[in-house]
């Protein structure tokens, strides 16, 4: 129905529905598996585009840079070089905690010209990360998924974004970046921020767009509440909102779901709410990555899994035949479908730090055909072979990642 409003909406003003945003859904598949869906761009040849195309400027915000000679990443930090040969201006932020992995990418990309980046300490001005990853072209279109900056995240790990080509959506993620760029460069964070000079991409204000060719409208939120304008929505609200608005059915994938956070406090508002769905009657499904499981956590998975209309599985990704591959293998995605209707994507794990103290991003879609492709690609891992319901007598032992 908001569809059907924003369109009409559109049409009263006289301006085209054709004049919409796009969305394309943007997926890595783990080498050697099953998964893929058919919608779904790649994202490698995604991210070359959308940089090849810049013109004037190219703003990228991760929580770090991974590189390995010879790997998918090198195709992608060879289209920034080519980027700012041509004149463009490339920024980018990492944040301070990985910086043992960001240093010589980041050293090697700075030293050429037409190109900055800055370290930001994330955990000294807000106690997080900074988690989300995005990047801006030409304030005209911008990508953001769970994808990091990182070879793996391009051939050996489970990854889901989308690309949003809207200068709406631009500018609203530019308020986010130009934040962080200045506190990157020794600014001290913004407290009350000054109202945004367009209309940002909201809730009450949401985006009318095309996803792969049907129409959606689409919103977009972040964290933390602490850090962003106040007419901007947080993730943690849009994800509690597609929860508790549950009718039906709810499927969603997190890499990883904690109660217990790093400073040992507990935390349920996510659970409660899957509860509560359970309980009015909505069939509630979840996958985690088996890199959640062997932790303190355990016992709060377990216990969810028991809950009324509840069911969860872990998900463990195989082993490259090429030999074990540190810090991969596993489903990274972040997302949740809402009754076939309503999706929402986000860079955010599941835990009080990610939406609390951490800098994260969600797109929150209203349509079915997004609602459907996501629906689709968790079917296909719902009912794979790399998954399994969690076994409430096993003692779970932690994976090995490096």
């Amino acid at each position: 129905m908001r569809v059907i409003k924003i369109l009409l909406v559109l049409l009263l003003t006289g301006l085209s529905p054709a004049l919409a945003a796009e969305i394309t859904l943007v997926q890595t598949v783990a080498d050697e598996t099953v998964y893929g869906s058919t919608l779904a761009a790649k994202s490698l040849d995604t991210w070359v585009e959308m940089m090849d195309g810049a013109s004037a400027t190219l703003d990228i915000e991760q929580f770090y840079i991974a590189h390995r000679p010879g790997e998918p990443l090198e195709t992608v930090l060879e289209a920034v070089k080519r980027a700012a040969a041509r004149g463009v201006k490339v920024r980018i932020i990492v944040d301070k905690v990985m910086m043992g992995e960001s240093a010589g990418p980041l050293k090697e990309l700075g030293a050429l010209e037409n190109i900055e980046g800055r370290v930001i300490d994330y955990r000294k001005a807000f106690g997080g990360v900074q988690h989300a990853k995005f990047f801006i072209v030409d304030g005209r279109e911008v990508f953001v998924g769970s994808q990091n900056f990182d070879w793996r995240a391009l051939r050996h790990i489970h990854e889901l974004g989308l690309r949003i080509k809207s200068e709406r959506a631009a500018k609203t993620f530019s308020v986010i970046f130009e934040e962080d760029w200045a506190i990157a460069g020794g600014a001290v964070p913004t407290k009350k921020f000054a109202r945004p000079d367009f209309v940002p991409v909201t809730r009450k204000k949401p985006e009318a767009a095309s996803f792969h060719g049907s129409p959606v409208s689409y919103s977009l939120a972040f964290s933390p509440a602490k850090s962003r304008p106040s007419s901007f929505d947080t993730e943690i609200k849009e994800l509690l909102r597609a929860i508790k608005k549950a009718k039906k059915s709810l499927s969603v994938q997190i890499m990883s779901y904690a109660i217990k956070d790093y400073d040992g406090t507990l935390w349920f508002e996510l659970d409660k709410a899957l509860r509560a769905a359970g309980r009015r009657g909505v069939e509630v499904r979840l996958i985690f990555a088996d890199w959640t499981m062997g932790k303190r956590d355990d016992k709060y998975i377990k216990g969810l899994a028991k809950a009324r209309n509840v069911s969860v599985k872990i998900s463990s990704l195989p082993q490259h035949s090429g030999g074990f591959v540190p810090f991969a293998r596993v489903e990274h995605c972040k997302y949740v479908v809402a009754d076939g209707k309503v999706s929402v994507l986000s860079t955010s794990n599941w835990g009080k730090s990610y939406f609390y103290a951490s800098r994260d991003a969600a797109v929150t879609i209203d349509g079915e055909a997004a609602a459907g492709a996501l629906g689709d690609i968790f079917e296909a891992a719902w009912s794979g072979p790399y998954v399994e319901p969690v076994d409430q007598e096993k003692k779970y032992r932690a994976v090995k990642r490096n």
